[in-house]
Parts: C-alpha cells; sequence; structure tokens
C-alpha cells in the first residue's frame, strides 16, 4: 500500500505564531539541564498572518497543519479517520473563513526498519529519545503491522510528518486543494548538507 506525506507547498506563505499567547511550557529534565525543551501547551492556537496569500492547506512556521473551513467541509463529507479539528485564532486580521488546526490523532506506530530509524539514545530520566535519521534511498516506509488503520496518521519520531493513504490523496486530486503536495513517503528526502555530527538524528520532541 502506498503512503503519502502533505507536504507544505511553499509557493503559499506560512503564517507566525501570535508572540502574546502563552502557547508553550518548559519541560526540564530533573538530572540533565541541558535536556530542557519547550512542550506546547495551548489547547487551541493563535497565529499572525504577514502575507495575505492562501491555499486550501496552511502552515505555520513551526509546521503545524491548517485547513480552511472548505477542507474541513470536504474531508467530514468522506468520513476520513484519524484526525480532529482546533480552531484556530487569527490576532492581527479578519479573513473571509475560518482557520482549524489539523490534529492528527491515527498511529502508525514505529517506521519499518528499513527506513533505517532506530533508537539512538534516551534519557532515563525525562524519556527524551533520539532516533537516527531516515536513510535517503528508502525515504519513510510504514510498517503496516503497526498502522491502525486510520487516514491520517503519525510515525513516533515525525509527530511533524502527517501521513496519509491513497484514498485522501485522491480527494486532494480532485478537489484541486491548494497549500500542500502529498509525496510518496518512500520518495522523502532528507538534505544531508544540513545535517550535524550525529548523523541527522530526530527527536520526536
Amino acid at each position: 500500500m502506498n503512503f503519502y506525506r502533505l507536504q507544505q507547498d511553499e509557493k503559499y506563505p506560512h503564517v507566525w505564531y501570535n508572540n502574546e499567547a502563552d502557547l508553550f511550557e518548559s519541560v526540564i529534565c530533573p538530572e540533565y539541564p541541558g535536556h530542557q525543551r519547550g512542550r506546547r501547551s495551548a489547547w487551541s492556537l493563535s497565529v499572525e498572518v504577514k502575507k495575505r496569500k492562501f491555499g486550501d492547506f496552511v502552515y505555520t512556521s513551526y509546521s503545524d497543519c491548517l485547513i480552511t473551513d472548505k477542507v474541513a467541509e470536504i474531508f467530514k463529507q468522506h468520513n476520513f479517520t484519524g484526525y480532529e479539528l482546533r480552531p484556530v485564532d487569527v490576532c492581527n486580521m479578519v479573513l473571509p473563513f475560518n482557520l482549524w488546526e489539523l490534529v492528527v490523532t491515527g498511529n502508525g506506530g514505529e517506521a519499518h526498519p528499513d527506513s533505517g530509524m532506530f533508537i539512538k539514545r534516551q534519557c532515563p530520566y525525562c524519556k527524551n529519545t533520539y532516533y537516527s535519521a531516515f536513510k535517503n534511498g528508502t525515504g519513510i516506509v510504514v510498517d503496516e503491522n503497526n498502522w491502525d488503520g486510520s487516514d491520517f496518521f503519525t510515525l513516533t519520531p515525525l509527530p511533524k510528518f502527517i501521513l496519509i493513504n491513497e484514498k485522501v490523496r485522491a480527494v486532494i486530486k480532485e478537489n484541486k486543494l491548494k497549500g500542500v503536495i502529498p509525496i510518496l513517503s518512500t520518495e522523502i528526502t532528507r538534505d544531508e548538507r544540513f545535517d550535524g555530527p550525529d548523523g541527522g538524528e530526530v527527536s520526536p520532541f
């Protein structure tokens, strides 16, 4: 079975978090202060629009996926599973439509070993976990034995990578929805020029 990543179409600008809103809290490791990280605490987002050029999908500068009323209705009509919608506040202007955050609840578990992703290190105190990055040439291979069957889902190490099945891709294509490009998961590549000294490892946090 083929799976796809919902990737932002760079022709459309992203929106920014509202700096006046308190959206994050700090998570501090009780043993290693260097493991401190931010975790989103706010249930709903507040964003600022800087360029009024919108697709049907809109991404934040932190890769959150937002959709318009039009897309929300289309997804509802097709009874897609594995997601919920949360209202998004636009703090600096009134738009002619509502924005909704697409929050994925579907679970694909760990990626297939062919992806090359495995736990490299984990803090026993705060559970901060680092995985090796997926391999170029294989991309992200979904292990269907771990997948819960949802139309929308994510994998454990990559919560910002929204994955979909062929049904969702077909609907996006049929309705000519803009702002997103479904990329076959096994054809996703990473730019090794930006890999750090640890070989491009990633953390789900």
